[in-house]
């Protein structure tokens, strides 16, 4: 072949030959070259894991701010909360109480003359196997509720269906002792067992087999008139030593604010007091979950940032250990929020808040929480001692500081509480964003929500837009690629066709001089 007939060759069809006719190391060479040309696209990825990290962290703070606010401070703004009452009863075993919202605080002298009770009926024996048929039909009547006997019923088949029905009786079998035993299902002087309208094959069952008395058939009629009607008790009792007696049908029920529940006779002392360790841990809760948030808030705004150590690219990352990987985007990562504006004002706002005195009520450190160093950064302390005996003694300044100050009427907010001024409250009717509202509406702004369909934050666009830049260079980088390919194919087939005339010269030189 013609040295010079290599020209007709489509090129495009030679790309990637390596070497060949120079003997030089293309791919070592390209990639050499595209890690150069790749240095913009690096800053791209780098510039991209920036922006994820600022995103991240600034969501992570974001769900903090959103927990206290949703699951601690909402309750904070309630009057109701701090409204926590715990019962002692000086004698258990006549009566336990737990304190309703409405309870007032002071000591009840509860004097129980009898409990409530359900009404009772037992038969005097049964001598048949509870699962053998009776042999009997007809109609049970139990307060006015009938239930059918078929001559297939056993003892337990009649029981299952009465125990089943609205009759509002329960009936158990004690095989030992070969007893029927009926008890109503509610107590008090209302419950009763009443077996008064039976057939005569209802009572042959519950005289002959059940045994129960005081039942008599009238012949005319036919049906059972029941005259051992049961009847339960009501529960009986004073208060205060007052002569009147009060009368209940359950022994469980609600009384000045109180739930009581008697269990035996006799005299006992229901004393009222505030929960002071209840009231105590909730506003601890606050504080705790407002210090891990301030403090990541804190952290993250004056965190050092080490500028010699950007972002990795994944070339880096294949180079290098784990361990060094961690180390490494430990301090890449640093500073990442450092003075970032929208974390600073919201920060400041919410320690602002925190200090704030409520005009007429006073301030968290006048029961006892008060601020640390400040290189804390605005880290809440509890003297526990003095925040007790504040709600113990002035539970009123407490429940104010937290839930604002109202005018005489209770119509209108005249010193918004710091609860409020977190949370949010209403004012003319309108619901006006508290200081927590604000942070989490300016946060989402910038960074966006895992919650939301489309990431339409400031962050969020900035990463689609280096996404799409990124997109845009590695297809010029691709191209690049295949050009320089080309380049070097080409060249291998220059200095192949050059080898070739030289050889090709060589010869007919050597042919000549023979």
């Amino acid at each position: 072949m013609d040295p010079i007939s290599m020209n007709s060759y489509n090129v495009s069809s030679l790309l990637r030959i390596g070497g060949l006719a120079t003997g030089l190391d293309t791919d070592s060479i390209v990639k050499q070259l595209m890690k150069v040309a790749s240095l913009p696209l690096d800053k791209l990825n780098q510039q991209k894991q920036w922006y994820q990290w600022q995103q991240e962290d600034l969501r992570d703070i974001n769900a903090k701010l959103m927990n206290l606010r949703n699951n601690v401070v909402a309750s904070l703004r309630l009057q109701s909360t701090f409204m926590a009452k715990t019962v002692t009863s000086s004698n258990p075993s006549v009566a336990t109480a737990t304190a309703g919202a409405n309870a007032v605080n002071g000591t009840y002298i509860l004097n129980v003359q009898n409990l409530a009770k359900a009404a009772y009926r037992t038969g005097n024996g049964f001598n048949t196997d509870p699962n053998t048929a009776l042999g009997k039909a007809g109609t049970i009547k139990i307060n006015n509720v009938s239930i059918s006997i078929t001559p297939d019923d056993s003892l337990n088949t009649i029981i299952s269906k009465i125990n089943n029905s609205t009759a509002g009786v329960t009936v158990t079998y004690d095989a030992s002792l070969g007893r029927v035993f009926f008890i109503s299902k509610t107590t008090g002087q209302s419950a009763k067992i009443d077996f008064t309208g039976s057939d005569a094959g209802g009572y042959d069952v519950l005289t002959n087999n059940f045994k129960i008395t005081g039942l008599t058939l009238d012949s005319t009629t036919n049906t059972v008139t029941d005259g051992s009607i049961a009847s339960g008790e009501d529960a009986e009792f004073t208060i205060n030593n007052d002569p009147t007696k009060i009368y209940k049908s359950t022994n469980s029920f609600t009384l000045l604010g109180l739930n009581i529940t008697l269990t035996g006779t006799g005299t006992t002392n229901l004393t009222v007091s505030t929960d002071v360790d209840k009231i105590y841990n909730t506003i601890k809760n606050f504080v705790d979950t407002y210090n891990d948030v301030i403090t990541q808030m804190h952290t993250k705004l004056t965190e050092k940032r080490y500028y010699d150590y950007p972002p990795l690219t994944d070339e880096q990352k294949q180079a290098m250990k784990e361990n060094d990987i961690k180390l490494w985007e430990e301090k890449a990562r640093s500073g990442d929020l450092a003075n970032d504006e929208t974390l600073m004002r919201a920060y400041y706002s919410l320690r602002q808040a925190i200090s704030s005195t409520v005009s007429g009520a006073g301030s968290l450190s006048s029961i006892g929480i008060t601020t640390g160093q400040w290189y804390e950064g605005g880290k809440l302390y509890i003297d526990e001692a003095k925040l007790k005996d504040a709600i113990a003694n002035n539970l009123n300044s407490v429940i104010q500081i937290f839930t604002g100050v109202y005018s005489s009427d209770g119509t209108t907010l005249v010193s918004k509480g710091i609860a409020q001024q977190l949370y949010g409250y209403f004012e003319n009717g309108t619901f006006k964003e508290g200081v927590l509202g604000t942070a989490i509406n300016a946060i989402t702004r910038k960074a966006g929500s895992s919650t939301q369909l489309y990431d339409n934050s400031f962050i969020g666009n900035r990463i689609r837009e280096i996404d799409d830049r990124i997109a845009e260079m590695q297809k010029r980088l691709k191209d690049l690629e295949d050009r320089y390919y080309r380049q070097f194919s080409q060249l291998e087939i220059f200095v192949g066709q050059m080898n070739t005339q030289s050889a090709w010269l060589n010869q007919q030189i050597g042919i000549m001089t023979k």
